[in-house]
């Protein structure tokens, strides 16, 4: 087998778990252990073995090539065929394949399969594993991952890092002694030019964010550093409602304080199922009172005006105002293209800044999810809740429930700042900076 002694339990441990997790820096020597171990038992049992990826655009994008050279190194008795191989003494099958292709899982005939084996396994989509995970039905099937990590919330990780029938093994090049030189010599050179890079690439250590994350895991562990107590004279509390549209949407709400002059902390989260408009109203209205709101925003774009205008037109409840997300245009920012984006970027501020705490890890995780991109006018964007859907994403409501009520916060300290203001005139274009910020 020539692995590295960390990674016998693939050996030992065979019987005693349905998935395997594999993860750790380049020169672990992962895939070569999967590889010799789908070869050594396709050897010896009549299996179906299936090599997969998130995407496969040809068979040179897979592990066949590395199955070929240790067939041809050992000289093992397989077939080698020009898309899948097979074992002459068992005639166990190897299959290599991307199981999502152009938008469309591509899961068929993988219900009698013995083994499942998914390199690079980082690219996996959480859409992806919730189809995949399910279909793998033989009794004693078992299913493996090999990756370096991306970023700590692959979905991988999350969905599987933690369960009782997961064995998870890290490895990196210094702990595999068949490592080649010339990959160690790669390692120190970047460790030379670049800890950081080093750390990720050699060590296996997750980015807190990608490079086109908006929010980092380091910024909200900030925020969460330098938490207050409740100041006195302080206590105003915003709320942000994101009204749910589509048949996976939940509804959510988040609720921050303002703690001191500049700090503020989230103090309540939820989320419902129930999209009739009557429910959602009435929940709006009951957190709203139970929580003692002073303002909230409620998601005005889609089915999000009926719940406010019963709110402000039925009830002339004026502590509710609407969100809505319209391009902007240039001349007024040149920087956002869009209210979403905007405070966003505002909320990033704070938590760098160490003026907001954010104590829900589920909202933390959905903010980790939010992407930008660039309009024609090269301004940040962020992706849509759409376009993030179709990219098998989990829509992001209590992470747009924060940004909604993040959106309030610029509007509570002018009203505090306006208090100690001599009575001088106000212009109407002052106002219009709510106009900016999606405030209605």
């Amino acid at each position: 087998m020539e692995i590295p002694d960390k990674l016998d339990p693939i050996l030992t441990k065979l019987d005693d778990y349905r998935y395997f997790l594999l993860k750790g820096g380049r020169g672990g020597g992962k895939s070569q252990a999967i590889a010799r171990l789908v070869l050594f038992l396709a050897d010896k049992y009549s299996l179906r073995v299936v090599c997969g990826r998130e995407t496969q655009n040809s068979i040179s994008e897979s592990v066949y090539s590395l199955m070929c050279d240790l067939i041809r190194e050992y000289q093992l008795a397989f077939d080698i065929q020009a898309s899948r191989i097979t074992s002459q003494k068992t005639g166990a099958t190897l299959n290599f394949r991307g199981f999502r292709e152009q938008s469309r899982f591509n899961i068929q005939g993988l219900e009698g399969v013995d083994i499942v084996w998914i390199d690079e396994s980082q690219a996996l989509k959480k859409d992806t594993l919730d189809v995949l995970i399910p279909t793998i039905r033989k009794e004693n099937a078992k299913i493996i991952f090999t990756m370096n990590p991306h970023v700590y919330n692959d979905p991988v990780i999350m969905m599987l890092g933690k369960r009782d029938d997961c064995l998870v093994l890290d490895i990196n090049y210094d702990e595999n002694p068949f490592c080649p030189q010339a990959l160690i010599k790669e390692a120190m050179e970047c460790r030379k030019l670049n800890e950081k890079d080093y750390e990720h690439i050699w060590l296996g250590k997750p980015l807190d964010q990608s490079e086109d994350s908006v929010f980092s895991l380091e910024e909200f562990e900030n925020g969460r550093r330098h938490a207050h107590a409740l100041a006195a004279g302080y206590g105003v509390r915003v709320a942000g409602f994101d009204i749910a549209r589509y048949g996976d949407d939940k509804c959510a709400v988040v609720i921050f304080q303002q703690m001191g002059a500049l700090h503020w902390e989230e103090i309540f989260s939820d989320e419902w199922d129930h999209k009739d408009l009557n429910y959602t109203t009435g929940r709006i209205l009951m957190v709203t009172n139970q929580q003692n709101v002073d303002m909230a925003a409620i998601d005005e774009d889609g089915i999000g005006s009926g719940p406010l205008d019963t709110l402000t037109k039925g009830r002339s409840l004026e502590h509710f105002v609407g969100f809505r997300n319209p391009q902007i245009g240039y001349q007024e920012n040149r920087s956002f293209a869009n209210p979403r984006t905007i405070n966003a970027y505002k909320m990033k501020d704070m938590l760098q800044a160490g003026h907001l705490n954010v104590r829900t890890q589920k909202i933390v995780d959905e903010c980790l999810t939010i992407k930008y991109g660039f309009d024609h006018n090269q301004r940040r964007v962020l992706v849509s809740k759409d376009k993030m859907r179709k990219d098998g994403v989990k829509s992001p409501n209590l992470a747009d429930a924060s940004i909604m009520a993040v959106s309030l916060i610029g509007q509570v300290k002018q009203k505090q700042e306006r208090q100690y203001e001599t009575n001088t005139q106000r212009y109407s274009k002052e106002d219009n900076l709510f106009n900016l910020v999606g405030v209605r």
